[in-house]
């Protein structure tokens, strides 16, 4: 096997097949430190994510829907999620993330405007939830990179988000409720994108291989010395 002259150690497989020279250091630094186990954990796990979804939570109040629809985001494999808190600022809260957040990217805007510049320079169209939309969530065109907004509890998204969207979409209803809470909205859209990520084949959809090199870099050093060096909280503006 291949030896790590700067480690002084023999690599570990899945180092061996990693050009980036600082990307295969920290692979093998952490993962030098964790069990075959729970390597070959992460190894599925980072296999398994996307960024072709992505949830964007605009302004909501409750911190602990905000941390509801992180912890669902993760459970799905959607790596991303964004938070505007233009009006409201967000806080971690532990006690219902139940360490969830530690393996995703959770990126903080205090600028709406900023928040969709960024996903539109990455390519992602914007869908925007709103009740008085005509456009079903099941007519999304969902082949495209897709930012899905959801907005506060009680005011919904923001004039502008609405006005610059690409979308404007609802879950269709068969009752009198006009709405449902966010969390469980949330919770319904991701359950939609699972579906068709599983009926069109998850591995369509999956990171790049140097996206996958590098979040694999940072799953071993989160899992191997926690996240305090490598936070998954993301101050962008």
């Amino acid at each position: 096997m291949e030896t790590d002259t700067s480690l002084n150690t023999t690599l570990i497989p899945e180092a061996m097949q990693i050009a980036d020279a600082a990307i295969r250091d920290a692979v093998q630094k952490y993962g030098f430190k964790l069990t075959e186990s729970r390597r070959k954990l992460l190894q599925d796990l980072v296999a398994n994510r996307t960024r072709h979804f992505s949830l964007v939570l605009e302004d909501l109040k409750d911190p602990h829907n905000i941390s509801a629809v992180i912890r669902t985001s993760e459970v799905f494999g959607f790596q991303d999620v964004h938070v505007i808190n233009e009006v409201n600022p967000y806080r971690v809260t532990r006690s219902v993330l139940k360490g969830s957040y530690k393996w995703l990217d959770i990126f903080c805007h205090a600028r709406r405007i900023n928040c969709l510049d960024h996903l539109r320079s990455k390519g992602y169209q914007i869908a925007v939830a709103s009740t008085a939309a005509d456009v079903s969530l099941y007519d999304i065109d969902l082949s495209k990179p897709t930012a899905f907004y959801l907005g506060s509890e009680t005011m919904g998204n923001h004039p502008e988000t609405l006005e610059r969207a690409d979308i404007r979409f609802r879950i269709p209803q068969q009752g009198l409720t006009e709405s449902l809470n966010v969390s469980v909205c949330a919770g319904v859209i991701m359950a939609t994108l699972d579906r068709f990520l599983r009926e069109q084949g998850r591995d369509k959809y999956a990171l790049s291989p140097e996206e996958y090199s590098m979040l694999l870099a940072t799953f071993y050093e989160r899992s191997a010395i926690g996240v305090n060096h490598n936070s998954p909280i993301h101050y962008l503006d």
